[in-house]
């Protein structure tokens, strides 16, 4: 019996080993549990639907259209009344008084020969020959070199007296040789003279000088269509318009009779010519002025010279310009963009937009009773009771909410602590957004006020506001 009790005592655990291994079970359970627990949270998270909002911000919706038109301007191009070498006297783009000589037309076979003779007596002029003077120069010469030799013979020291006598005798000579030269240049600068004003009279009668009828600004380009109205503007003038500006050789050209000059601008008014159709056109009627850009490059403001219908789908405008003139000389069409709206506010997307029908109530029909919210629905009897409704949300002094199901529209309500009743049952449909500040969705009613390309500018709603995204 005592070795069976020993060998039953022996197989049991001791009360220390049990006591270890239990902490570490409990331990591996609660590792165990606290994986599975954040398992689970990734699990849900991943698989949770994501709310995609946008954050409502203070932007802007700008409509432009763009139109293409027509320059035209106070100029004529000036042409050659006969041939010959051009001189020009300015350069383009500058602004000449009446009667300023622009530029000048040579004889090409005499004007090349007088100006050969003109040209020769200049360097005749500067390379005067002083051969006619020779022997007295040569005397002189030799009177100066004999007074020097004489007092390098004879000098001595301390003999002051001939030094003296050297110097008037040299300046005595030197004076003599400076009138005699004075003398030679005169006489042969003024023949030479006299010879060139025959030469340059002459050149004067075989020269057409060409001045300015009338003040304005010169240029050397021209394409063609300088003096055209905006009646002679058609509306198919840009499609068949293939010239281009073309630039004149200012330096000496040899010419023909009837060969473009210069082109003369003479006011700084100019007119755009454009045609619309009938939805651009609405733009510009009633309007006395308007702002555009230029080319991409220019911001211009001109005033609505006149606005009429040609078809029934095609307006012609004209715009007046008082100023830049000088900065499109070599421009005859250009294409014009025109701000046609322009709307600022909170900005959000279409995609938020939401249209809903709710039913409608004035609020002040509206009764609160504890956590709920309801309308006071007349019984045939004539009493009333406590209807509970789900209210979307107000606006203007007006309830937007649905029914609970099972309850039908077209009940009688009452106002509280009133006799004034109405019939429920209107309904309404209304622009919404779900914002989602609190992470939780609530629709909010918005007002558009403008909606195009995509957005809406929108109020009902604040700066930085969650806007949910309906997909």
């Amino acid at each position: 019996m005592a070795d069976s009790r020993k060998r039953a005592d022996s197989s049991r655990p001791s009360g220390k080993s049990a006591s270890k291994r239990k902490p570490f079970n409990l331990t591996f359970l609660v590792i165990a549990l606290v994986l599975i627990y954040i398992a689970a949270q990734f699990f849900s998270f991943f698989n949770k639907d994501t709310i995609n909002y946008i954050v409502a911000k203070q932007g802007e919706i700008v409509e432009k259209f763009s139109a293409q038109g027509v320059i035209i301007r106070q100029e004529e191009l000036v042409k050659s009344s006969s041939g010959g070498i051009v001189q020009y006297y300015y350069p383009g783009g500058k602004e000449l008084e009446k009667g300023t000589l622009v530029a000048s037309i040579l004889d090409d076979y005499y004007g090349d020969i007088l100006q050969d003779k003109i040209n020769q007596i200049y360097d005749q002029i500067s390379d005067i020959d002083d051969g006619e003077y020779s022997d007295a120069f040569q005397a002189l010469d030799t009177s100066i070199e004999s007074t020097v030799s004489s007092y390098l013979r004879n000098k001595a020291v301390n003999n002051y007296s001939n030094l003296y006598a050297l110097k008037d005798n040299l300046a005595d000579a030197i004076s003599k040789r400076k009138d005699m030269y004075s003398l030679m240049s005169n006489t042969q600068v003024a023949s030479l003279l006299a010879q060139q004003g025959i030469y340059i009279n002459e050149q004067d009668s075989v020269r057409s000088n060409l001045y300015l009828s009338e003040g304005g600004m010169i240029d050397y380009s021209y394409d063609g269509y300088e003096g055209w109205t905006a009646d002679q503007i058609g509306p198919d003038f840009i499609s068949n318009y293939d010239s281009s500006y073309q630039y004149f050789d200012i330096n000496f050209q040899n010419i023909d009779s009837g060969t473009p000059l210069y082109r003369l601008i003479t006011s700084p008014v100019w007119q755009i010519v454009i045609y619309l159709n009938k939805d651009q056109a609405q733009y510009f009627s009633g309007e006395s002025s308007v702002d555009f850009i230029y080319n991409s490059t220019k911001e211009l403001s001109g005033t609505i010279q006149s606005l009429e219908q040609t078809k029934e789908d095609q307006y012609k405008l004209v715009i007046k310009l008082t100023s830049h003139v000088q900065d499109f000389l070599n421009d005859r069409t250009a294409s014009l963009v025109f701000t046609k709206n322009q709307h600022t506010g909170i900005k959000i997307s279409d995609s938020c937009l939401v249209q809903k029908t709710y039913y409608v109530v004035p609020s002040e029909y509206i009764v609160r009773s504890g956590s709920q919210t309801g309308l006071l629905a007349v019984q045939a009897d004539d009493s009333v009771i406590f209807q509970p409704v789900d209210v979307a949300t107000e606006n203007d002094d007006k309830t937007y909410f649905t029914l609970p199901d099972g309850v039908s529209p077209g009940f009688t309500i009452q106002k509280e602590n009133s006799t004034e009743r109405m019939t429920q049952g209107s309904t309404e449909s209304v622009n919404g957004v779900y914002v989602v500040n609190g992470g939780y969705e609530q629709f909010v009613i918005v007002t558009i006020e403008y909606q195009a390309q995509g957005y809406a500018i929108v109020k009902g709603i604040k700066m930085y506001d969650r806007v949910k995204i309906i997909s």
